[in-house]
């Protein structure tokens, strides 16, 4: 394999979360991370959140948000990682959730008096047509209140959304197909800048249908090195102790080699974009395992994740950097 002169090194982070587990109650057209309730039910250890927040303080990190899948599906795990935050003394911005595990009133308000009294002081609620498919909105309103009679603050996102939901019975879910039926085409070409997204992981099949695709020769030709992967803001760490660059999502550092030249072979392929960028793993992909590209793709991010899909799916390489594997498979 050929080797890189200068590999990525990521020496100072400044913003980013926790990633408690990838298992969900919903499978959100939308998902970063490709979510859904068919990944293994598994959540941070107490020892990995310790090892986290241990590095996250080293590189100058003292606050982060929790997120997942849905981290409320195992509360004690929640819990538990929460109070490894407070001993390394990092602060918890928000934690979010889908509010798909609301039921009881009495068990939602003890379980939000726990949080309070460990320090937790908002939680963010997601309100969308993406999560409205798999979660009712009396849930989410249910949520909401409970939230204002223990005194936690809401970050509901997003908020502008409340009108067209309230359009739908509250009491079901409705599917994606309902909203566009109802809205139009126009609505869902307006999602990606409502609701901030970045068109990658599920969204990438979700939207392409919606937005003008460019050739395989205009993205190819208008690539540069992908320096995406030393994003130092809105990173995420996850609970096999990888490290995530935003917007980078289906590739992983070891927060072991956090602050170190990322070595030209275990990091085969990031430093491969890192340095050079698309047109090389494309062209690694084509002469090597005789990829063959689609006609079009929204942007060269959804190029790369098509060439690593097919390279961990249907070729089956094992790279150190690829993974998890899962998040190929829940596209």
């Amino acid at each position: 394999m050929e080797k890189f002169v200068e590999n990525l090194k990521i020496e100072r982070l400044f913003s980013g979360g926790v990633i408690t587990n990838y298992y969900c109650s919903s499978a959100c057209k939308h998902c970063l991370y490709n979510s859904s309730p068919s990944w293994k039910k598994e959540y941070m250890t107490e020892e990995m959140a310790d090892k986290l927040f241990k590095t996250l303080r080293k590189f100058g990190v003292y606050s982060v948000h929790i997120g997942g899948g849905e981290p409320f599906l195992n509360f004690e795990g929640l819990k538990k990682v929460i109070n490894r935050a407070n001993e390394n003394r990092i602060y918890i911005e928000y934690i979010e959730t889908n509010a798909s595990w609301v039921e009881n009133e009495d068990e939602v308000k003890r379980r939000l008096k726990e949080l309070k009294n460990l320090g937790i002081e908002t939680i963010l609620v997601s309100i969308s047509p993406f999560h409205n498919e798999y979660i009712p909105f009396k849930k989410v309103l249910k949520l909401i209140n409970l939230l204002k009679e223990v005194g936690i603050e809401i970050f509901p996102w997003v908020e502008g959304f409340l009108p067209e939901i309230k359009r739908f019975d509250i009491e079901k879910t409705h599917p994606f197909s309902e909203y566009i039926d109802t809205f139009g085409e126009n609505y869902v070409k307006s999602l990606p800048l409502r609701y901030y997204l970045t068109l990658n992981g599920r969204a990438i099949k979700t939207f392409e249908e919606f937005f003008p695709k460019k050739s395989i020769e205009e993205i190819l030709e208008n690539s540069s090195p992908c320096h995406e992967l030393n994003s130092k803001t809105h990173f995420h760490m996850d609970l096999f102790g990888n490290f995530i660059p935003n917007p980078c999502v289906g590739f992983k550092i070891s927060i072991d080699d956090l602050g170190k030249d990322l070595d030209c072979k275990k990091y085969f392929f990031v430093n491969m974009l890192y340095t050079k960028g698309i047109h090389e793993l494309f062209r690694f992909a084509q002469e090597n395992f005789g990829y063959e590209a689609k006609k079009g793709y929204l942007l060269k991010c959804s190029l790369c994740f098509d060439i690593r899909r097919f390279l961990v799916l249907e070729k089956n390489v094992e790279a150190f950097d690829f993974g998890p594997r899962e998040f190929y498979e829940q596209y």
